[in-house]
């Protein structure tokens, strides 16, 4: 990293927290601070979306699976553009109609509080950790460009999110998100542009090569893993998990998450919010195409590099340690062009900001409006509500940072996980509860009431984790032991040893929760006063 470089990155990060100041502009009232006035352009909120799904998580991770696996990873994207169109022309009229400030105020007027509670705390809890791992990712870039410790890299990035938050409300995260996104498409392409030039191999020779190591597969139609065991289960790459899993996990994140959702909300209308829904999804799957080129060049380039080349060396040094996922990194330290790192590393940060300033504006959108609004200040002015509102934007971004530390930690000790694991895997916890609620919510008009709802959700959390933590939970319990073989043909025996790809987490959880919740019947009051918002 050359001076020039760190001109670029602070030129940027100037740019950005300016952008933020800019937005703060006119911030009369709750609705311009979380809805930006709802007079958000289309376009604008559609590539605000794109940002915050790309995050340093997509940044990083996307050319790993390109650089380490194949293609696979894109199958995802074909469930996730079919559960658009659903939740543009299901979820997101609903939402407009009622004219709630959150998501999750839909289930207060179609269950009452105590189902809007659970699902709100769920998604502060859930996203509180998500969040806190997406800014270690970014943290990650900060950490090895720079050569501060992972500590200083979190505070830094975090402080910079909290001011722009801060002051410009959810103008700012969508304006700043623009910007951010073309720096992001940009940085893709300058790698791709740089990589080309110094892979010694013609086109059909690239081609060859990836060929010959499978790279370019796109649909993963194997029927048996490794083991022997179903791929339709175990592999979560096997294209009916990845392209089922794709529309649940979307279906999820886009139409019960308030820190996507919210930014739909801010346009004029409700066809104008449908209209950034269903956009996002093709923008998203043209920028996550180019960032696995990166990583399928990143392959090729280091299978080019002669013995004892420095970048080789490193590149079998991180293999060899389980760290795949930062080789992009030093490959944009180490191996580009000055000014061109400056260029890239500023979208890794592009691509952190968009995602952490989401983050804080929606937690606090949801902590205000669903906790202290209703409970501790019913009567408060909107002074009040602005100056807690902002408050509690400076606490959250506190406690992201205290967790992208605790995530830190993790990663050190299991440095084999990978980095879109690490971002999915919290909120897979709560995603199926949150929609398997909010499909009783949409889809019945009698089923339903807050009993069920917060005992399915709370099930189907317990479900997942047992899942997720089997082979801790289950000898920790007693009810199996690895070390006696002879156990194995017991039902513990055998969910210990069964493998299930993370993809149909959402799925079943889903399924859990609905099943549940359909054994309870609305209230007759509340049947009568989700009819007349219909």
């Amino acid at each position: 990293m050359t001076v020039f470089d760190w001109i670029i990155i602070f030129v940027y990060i100037a740019i950005v927290i300016a952008i933020g100041l800019w937005a703060s502009r006119k911030q009369d009232n709750m609705e311009d601070y979380f809805l930006g006035g709802r007079s958000i352009p289309w376009w604008a909120a559609s590539l605000s979306l794109v940002a915050t799904e790309i995050s340093a998580a997509t940044f990083l991770g996307a050319p790993e699976q390109g650089y380490t696996r194949d293609l696979t990873y894109l199958q995802f994207a074909v469930g996730s553009i079919i559960a658009r169109f659903v939740l543009a022309f299901v979820f997101i009229g609903v939402y407009y109609r009622m004219r709630v400030f959150t998501v999750y105020g839909f289930l207060t007027e179609r269950f009452g509080f105590p189902t809007r509670n659970t699902a709100a705390g769920a998604f502060l809890l859930g996203r509180l950790f998500a969040g806190g791992s997406r800014l270690f990712m970014a943290a990650l870039a900060l950490k090895v460009v720079a050569g501060i410790s992972m500590v200083w890299s979190i505070i830094i990035l975090g402080i910079i999110a909290i001011i722009y938050t801060l002051y410009g409300g959810i103008k700012a995260v969508i304006w700043t998100d623009v910007s951010q996104a073309v720096v992001l498409m940009g940085g893709a392409i300058a790698s791709i542009w740089v990589l080309l030039g110094e892979i010694p191999l013609s086109a059909g020779e690239l081609m060859t090569l990836f060929n010959e190591h499978e790279k370019l597969r796109f649909f993963d139609t194997s029927w048996r893993d490794a083991n022997g065991g179903l791929a339709l289960f175990s592999n979560a790459y096997h294209f009916i998990p990845a392209i089922v899993g794709g529309f649940f996990l979307t279906m999820a994140t886009h139409g019960t998450d308030q820190s996507m959702v919210q930014r739909l909300l801010t346009c004029k209308d409700s066809y104008r919010g449908k209209i950034s829904m269903v956009s996002s999804g093709f923008i998203g799957i043209g920028v996550t195409i180019l960032f696995m080129i990166v990583g399928l060049l990143l392959f090729a380039y280091v299978e080019t590099r002669p013995a004892g080349d420095a970048m080789l060396e490193l590149a079998q040094s991180l293999k060899a340690s389980g760290q795949n996922g930062d080789f992009y990194l030093h490959y944009i330290v180490h191996g580009l062009p000055m000014g061109i790192s400056g260029i890239i590393i500023a979208s890794v940060f592009a691509a952190a900001m968009s995602s952490i300033d989401s983050e804080l504006n929606s937690m606090s959108s949801t902590f205000i409006n669903d906790f202290y609004k209703p409970y501790f200040k019913p009567e408060g002015s909107t002074d009040a509500f602005m100056k807690m509102a902002k408050i509690s934007t400076v606490i959250i971004g506190a406690l992201l940072i205290f967790v992208a530390t605790l995530v830190a930690d993790f990663y050190m000790k299991n440095p084999e996980t990978d980095l879109l694991s690490i971002a999915l895997g919290v909120m897979t916890l709560f995603y199926g509860g949150l929609l398997g609620i909010f499909l009783t919510g949409l889809l019945t008009r009698k089923r339903g009431n807050n009993a069920t709802n917060i005992l399915g959700m709370t099930i189907s959390t317990l479900v997942i984790v047992l899942i997720s933590y089997k082979t801790s939970l289950i000898p920790a319990f007693g009810l199996y032991d690895p070390m006696m073989p002879g156990d194995i043909d017991s039902f513990f025996g055998w969910m210990y040893h069964a493998k299930l790809g993370w993809p149909w987490f959402i799925v079943i959880g889903t399924c859990v929760t609905v099943a549940i919740t359909l054994l309870g019947r609305t209230a007759s009051a509340m049947t009568l006063k989700s009819e007349q918002t219909s």
